[in-house]
């Protein structure tokens, strides 16, 4: 057990020594502020580079975007951000780490709980649907929700019509199969027409026109993003513990629902 406990330290001692780079296709505004964020909390440099080769053999990388993470294939400690979920499990073998962007079913469930409570929950998803989203559906707790697959040999329509039915909100998935952005105005207007939310998958779908997400903010991605780099082992991929509640008050109008008015409120209830 002590050599265990020295070797960990010792890996850990290590990250912490590492230079951290930043591994991105281009120098957007964004990345630069999530690269002078980790390096401020960090209190040394962070390097952004656009090709494995700018990458030493003791870097500690971070990767951003879809492309970055599906084409990674170094050796060096590395951590994804940024990136699709799908992106991240079609390169699982090569990534030892990554701060999921979307946020988990279960708190989406437990948000839509909390702003309509007692409600009848619908999900929809594909006959295809993703193996994490199946796993996380599986897992959720409650039978306040019930799931409804898109056949193959059924319109997507003719799927929601049946979801929507007996049932008061929609929960999105992440579920390309159904939540895509060729299908997404035509999920809403059918919801709406039968004056029925959508809980969106994630901040995306609130300029869609969903009614609330939770999502994790710049300041919320930095901070896990330290955690990790300073932690004495890269746990694997997982969700983002620091979020917040955002909602389309807009739509909410339009359907005639009252929210709360404290975000702050919602968020503390969902940690």
């Amino acid at each position: 057990m002590r050599i265990a406990g020295f070797f960990i330290l010792l890996f850990g001692a290590a990250l912490a020594r590492a230079e951290v780079v930043l591994l991105s296709e281009n120098h957007s505004p964004a990345l630069l502020a999530l690269a002078e964020g980790v390096s401020t909390a960090l209190g040394k440099p962070v390097r952004q580079v656009h090709s494995q080769s700018q990458i030493k053999e003791q870097d500690l990388v971070i990767i951003a975007g879809d492309s970055m993470v599906r084409n990674w294939d170094g050796n060096q400690k590395s951590i994804a951000v940024w990136s699709r979920r799908e992106a991240i499990e079609a390169n699982r073998s090569n990534i030892d780490s990554a701060v999921f962007s979307e946020p988990p079913l279960q708190r989406q469930l437990d948000l839509t709980r909390l702003l309509f409570p007692d409600s009848r929950v619908a999900i929809t998803v594909s006959a295809e649907v993703p193996t994490w989203v199946a796993v996380e559906i599986n897992q959720l707790q409650g039978d306040d929700f019930e799931v409804f697959t898109n056949k193959p040999e059924e319109s997507l329509n003719r799927t929601l019509k049946a979801a929507l039915a007996n049932h008061d909100v929609l929960l999105g998935t992440l579920d390309r199969g159904v939540y895509n952005p060729s299908t997404i105005k035509n999920i809403l207007i059918t919801a709406y027409r039968q004056n029925i939310p959508l809980i969106g998958p994630h901040q995306a779908y609130i300029r869609a026109g969903a009614i609330a997400t939770t999502y994790s903010s710049l300041a919320d991605t930095v901070k896990r993003l330290v955690e990790l780099i300073e932690a004495d082992v890269l746990p694997p991929p997982g969700y983002n513990p620091y979020f917040s509640v955002t909602m389309n008050e807009q739509v909410a109008r339009s359907l005639d629902i009252l929210l709360p008015s404290d975000t702050s409120e919602l968020t503390s209830q969902l940690r």
